[in-house]
């Protein structure tokens, strides 16, 4: 029997592959009886060009495109759960009962998933798999790995056989 566990954090930076792992995350929260918060951050490089063109860029236009940006993810976060659940009818129904947030935020994206985590008192925190090139593995660490170097929280990271990849 596994362990129950409370909540869990899905950190899904909505590519096709974290969408597709986003069922076997609930069913992971489900199994181990938690609530599955699904988590997207707004990486704070994409917005904060403000910085390096101070006189095109005011505040009120940053706030905007944030705010767009959000919506559109929550809008694409909860379509993907309208289409997952009419094409799997097979799945069990239940396990949607599973999710008690959708969740988009804004910062560095690292930084966000080990801060939310903590203050909402997420025991595991859970990753789709990401995949690059060598070349981009090499130069730049991984996400989870970053988070694993900032938190004591247990990380899984869902790993998707080619047949399952969107």
């Amino acid at each position: 029997m596994a362990s129950e566990l409370h909540r869990m954090l899905y950190a899904t930076d909505l590519s096709a592959d974290s969408i597709a792992a986003i069922p076997y995350a609930i069913k992971l929260a489900y199994h181990h009886k938690a609530k599955l918060i699904i988590f997207h951050i707004i990486d704070q490089g994409s917005i904060t060009f403000s910085n390096f063109f101070p006189m095109s860029f005011d505040s009120t236009h940053g706030s905007k495109t944030l705010q767009e940006k959000s919506k559109a993810a929550l809008q694409r976060m909860q379509g993907q759960f309208k289409m997952t659940s009419k094409t799997k009818p097979n799945d069990h129904p239940e396990h949607l009962d599973t999710i008690a947030y959708l969740v988009v935020h804004y910062g560095k994206i690292a930084e966000e998933i080990v801060n939310k985590a903590n203050q909402w008192g997420c025991e595991m925190i859970i990753f789709g798999p990401r995949r690059r090139k060598f070349l981009g593995r090499i130069l730049c660490p991984s996400l989870a790995r970053k988070v694993i170097r900032r938190t004591d929280t247990p990380v899984h990271i869902i790993s998707l056989s080619r047949k399952e990849k969107t």
